[in-house]
């Protein structure tokens, strides 16, 4: 997946990203008449490129670590519960739901530091 941002702040090798999420109908507003605004997101990235302040960027994340990702916050949770409401009743399916999220937000914290997106590409200053 790739998202263009501007670079808001850097540290190290790291560069605060503010990339503008687009919904499903592509922000496109007069064709959907949904009358949605565009959202900012501000998320920080490798900056092995050396981006500087003020510039545009592409930053890039594994489109197979984004849909493992959302296997095992989506899918995985329904399979776990359905597997306790069977096993051991309501209380089953409800201990396992509350486990296995307390289980991935530790896994995220320690998985953050390994899959972190990318500067792919440094297309200037913003003018």
């Amino acid at each position: 997946m790739e998202k263009t941002g501007i670079v808001i702040k850097t540290e190290n090798k790291k560069a605060l990203v503010q990339v503008i999420r687009t919904g499903s109908c592509g922000e496109n507003c007069a064709m959907c008449k949904g009358g949605c605004n565009p959202t900012r997101q501000r998320v920080w990235v490798n900056n092995e490129a050396d981006a500087t302040v003020g510039e545009t960027v592409s930053i890039e994340l594994s489109d197979r670590y984004i849909l493992a990702v959302a296997f095992f916050v989506y899918i995985v949770p329904i399979f776990i519960l359905i597997a306790g409401y069977l096993f051991f009743g309501w209380r089953g399916g409800a201990a396992g739901l509350v486990s296995y999220f307390l289980l991935l937000k530790n896994l995220d914290k320690k998985l953050a530091k390994r899959y972190t997106a990318n500067i792919t590409k440094v297309w200037g200053q913003k003018h």
